[in-house]
């Protein structure tokens, strides 16, 4: 059996969950490069990238040129892409949680959400409901249109840091200090701790067969807890567990296929869809933001210091884009 959260452990999560949020804070208040979430749009046509610099870059997926910059009131966090249409959801701090239309160059400014912001953002597999998770750890649920349906609230205020929804189910997993499956209703379907220490989880995404998802985490060196990459069913069973990236790991992307996971930390490594490393691509900086184009060919990886990088499947790289010359 997985361990129960005592109270002390709760305590000490807090703790680590305010010290990371409020250094992230104090790094965009130092005007810090860094580049927190990098996607491919699922028809292959844009790359978006947004991160401390409060502004989200919109890229040609095919060309890499930067075709268009919006101006953000904070921080970028992460974003999603709409399955079907060209609508890109956006996760910030304080105001500055959105839904872009690109085609048509217009913004909805999601009313109604934590005045902390959002720390995660995904759409549902028929884009009709959006989901954020928040710092004051509330999720709420959106349509497409950017209108409210329904707040979803645990037993604690502690802060929501990933969220994906099942590819088939209207289902979705929230990381936090515990792993949470809920309905789109708000109904809590399963809840474990991933490890015996308390270590933050920082990202989680479902296979596309729907029947196991992979999260990674934090660890922890001051006390020698390894970053984890954990591959479990959602009904808790945990199905491997791998400990070779010398930093947390921070974003997930599978192929459209299914047959390869990407994953950001200290490097671009490439997985198996049974956990085993294919290939890594070493970059200067620590890697952030990750996605698969959607031919499986390239992977998008934004950074510490506010790169973007082109790779190829082989975790080779291709390109750097030029982000900071517009």
């Amino acid at each position: 059996m997985r361990r129960i959260l005592t109270y002390a452990g709760l305590l000490q999560l807090t703790v680590m969950l305010i010290v990371i949020i409020t250094v992230a804070r104090g790094q965009e208040a130092a005007g810090n490069k860094i580049l927190w979430t990098a996607n491919w749009s699922p028809d292959g046509k844009y790359i978006a990238v947004g991160g401390a610099d409060k502004k989200i870059s919109i890229f040609s997926g095919k060309t890499y040129e930067l075709l268009r910059m919006y101006n953000n009131v904070t921080d970028v966090q992460r974003m999603s892409w709409h399955p079907h249409l060209n609508l890109l959801a956006v996760a910030a701090t304080g105001e500055g949680s959105k839904i872009i239309n690109i085609e048509r160059d217009s913004i909805i400014s999601l009313k109604g959400i934590s005045s902390s912001g959002t720390r995660a953002v995904a759409w549902n597999y028929k884009g009709d409901l959006l989901a954020n998770a928040d710092y004051e750890g509330v999720i709420t649920i959106w349509n497409q249109s950017g209108e409210l349906i329904r707040t979803i609230n645990k037993e604690n205020t502690i802060s929501n840091v990933a969220i994906d929804w099942h590819p088939r189910k209207n289902e979705f997993i929230v990381l936090s200090e515990s792993v949470r499956i809920y309905d789109s209703e708000g109904k809590l379907l399963n809840k474990f701790e991933h490890r015996n220490e308390n270590v933050l989880m920082l990202c989680v995404k479902w296979h596309q067969s729907g029947d196991f998802f992979v999260l990674g985490d934090y660890g922890d060196a001051d006390k020698g807890y390894k970053p984890l990459l954990q591959y479990w069913k959602p009904d808790g069973t945990l199905m491997k567990e791998i400990s070779n990236s010398k930093s947390e790991y921070r974003n997930l992307s599978w192929t459209k296929q299914g047959d390869k996971l990407a994953s950001a930390s200290d490097a671009l490594r490439i997985w198996t869809k049974h956990g085993d490393l294919e290939a890594e691509g070493f970059s200067e900086d620590n890697l952030w933001g990750v996605d698969w184009s959607a031919d499986g060919k390239f992977i998008v990886t934004s950074s510490f210091e506010g790169h973007v990088k082109i790779w190829d499947s082989d975790a080779k790289l291709v390109r750097e884009l030029n982000y900071r010359k517009k």
